[in-house]
């Protein structure tokens, strides 16, 4: 498990670059031993590490990350914290008893997360306004409609919108048909994350800046240990928990389970009067392609519009200035196909950030030695999912067990994947097909 690759910080990620900065922690320097150690400080680490300082108070918590915690995948996702999600096809009762669960985990990491949030009183500009899943084509209204009907026999609350009350509600005449569903919450992903290290119990010692480069399970004194490999230094730990998403491939987690996918995404300056008057001075709103390679698109509480509508098989851990702005010319077009007044110039931050993708939609919930575990693999819904698998996690390592821990492992495991290089070439031919039949919706 050598020659680990991390991406490094930048100054690209727009909710990052918007809030205030802060410090960086120490790195990992000697020889260091803990009793448990957490690797990776996104939503899960953070949780995971969170939940286990506060289930064994007199034990010393260590969490890594490669770069500064919480600016990785975190906070470069898009702001959804969602409940109920657009699958196509699950009408069947087999299919609507398996929804329903999906559905109930969503809902379960959506309210751990808000328990978090009020609690501790974290300002990451909660909004309980819901979300729209729309198209702009007549090919993905039948989409729509199956999901409209799903809901129903779900009972769970959302408005059809269509015409005038589309276009007031978004500022656009883009789109032909919406589904406005009420349980979705909007937030900035960076405060968010930036909260979760805020909270964190003086039993965590958080070190950024270095990344694994090896891990290994050893025996000492009879006893397994964990011995994590850093830059400047080792870990020795009890116990290991690893919370690396899409990066678990990269250390012979789940390598033919789940794989990544690099997306980019744009955040315009604060739209001027003018030009809020122009669309019609809508209240914020977050829509959702109907098409799963449609565009992302939000408009914020500060009148920023967010856009992501790309996503693809990269090398590379992180993208140059050079491609980022081709990405950047795919975003303004995307925009301006929905409100062309504005300025080819709006854009003012343009980033890239990984997730993790199983091929059945599944997630990573597993021991993989006798003190060591694993979460991850949210297949682009990872806020609440994230915190939860957190939460739980850190539970089930300690023994522990709880009805959340029942409905995880009673979900479906991720499946196998074909092996490299033939399964970059099948995601890449994917996408691509994808990409040409969602060109109305980009």
């Amino acid at each position: 498990m050598n020659n680990i690759k991390t991406p490094k910080n930048d100054n690209t990620c727009g909710w990052s670059e918007i809030i205030a900065s802060r410090a960086s922690c120490a790195q990992v320097l000697g020889n260091i031993k803990t009793d448990w150690l957490v690797v990776g400080a996104g939503y899960t680490g953070l949780s995971a590490a969170r939940s286990l300082a506060l289930l064994h108070p007199n034990k010393r918590i260590v969490l890594i990350d490669g770069q500064k915690a919480g600016e990785g995948a975190s906070a470069r996702n898009s702001g959804y914290l969602v409940d109920s999600t657009l699958n196509d096809g699950h009408l069947s009762d087999t299919g609507l008893s398996a929804y329903q669960q999906k559905y109930q985990l969503n809902k379960a990491g959506l309210e751990a997360t808000k328990v978090l949030v009020e609690q501790h009183k974290i300002l990451c500009n909660w909004s309980e306004i819901g979300k729209i899943h729309a198209t702009a084509t007549v090919k993905n209204e039948q989409k729509l409609q199956r999901f409209s009907e799903t809901l129903e026999q779900l009972n769970l609350t959302h408005n059809v919108l269509s015409g005038a009350t589309l276009k007031n509600r978004l500022g656009t005449n883009y789109y032909r048909l919406g589904i406005e569903t009420k349980g979705a919450v909007m937030l900035q992903p960076a405060s968010l994350a930036r909260g979760l290290i805020d909270i964190l119990p003086e039993n965590v010692t958080l070190f950024e800046h270095s990344p694994m480069l090896e891990w290994q399970s050893t025996r000492m004194n009879g006893n397994q240990r964990y011995q994590v490999t850093c830059p400047g230094g080792t870990i020795t730990a009890n116990g290991i928990i690893f919370a690396v998403n899409g990066f678990m491939p990269a250390i012979g987690l789940n390598r033919n389970r789940v794989f990544p996918l690099t997306l980019t995404a744009s955040l315009t300056r604060p739209l001027s009067d003018a030009e809020y008057q122009s669309i019609g001075q809508p209240s914020q709103w977050g829509l959702l392609s109907a098409h799963a390679m449609g565009a992302t698109v939000r408009l914020t509480q500060d009148k920023r519009l967010m856009i992501r509508n790309t996503a693809e098989v990269w090398g590379p851990m992180s993208m140059s200035a050079a491609d980022l702005n081709q990405r950047k010319a795919t975003h303004i077009d995307g925009l301006r196909k929905r409100f062309p007044q504005l300025a080819a110039d709006a854009i003012e931050y343009t980033w890239s950030g990984i997730t993790c993708i199983s091929k059945n939609n599944a997630n990573v919930f597993s021991q993989i030695d006798k003190h060591a575990f694993a979460a991850g693999c949210y297949n682009g819904g990872g806020i609440g999912l994230g915190i939860l698998y957190g939460q739980q996690i850190a539970l089930y390592a300690s023994g522990g067990t709880s009805d959340k821990i029942s409905l995880i492992q009673n979900r479906p495991k991720p499946k196998k994947l074909p092996s490299p290089p033939f399964l970059n070439w099948g995601v890449a031919l994917r996408l691509k097909k994808d990409r040409y039949f969602a060109k109305t919706e980009r």
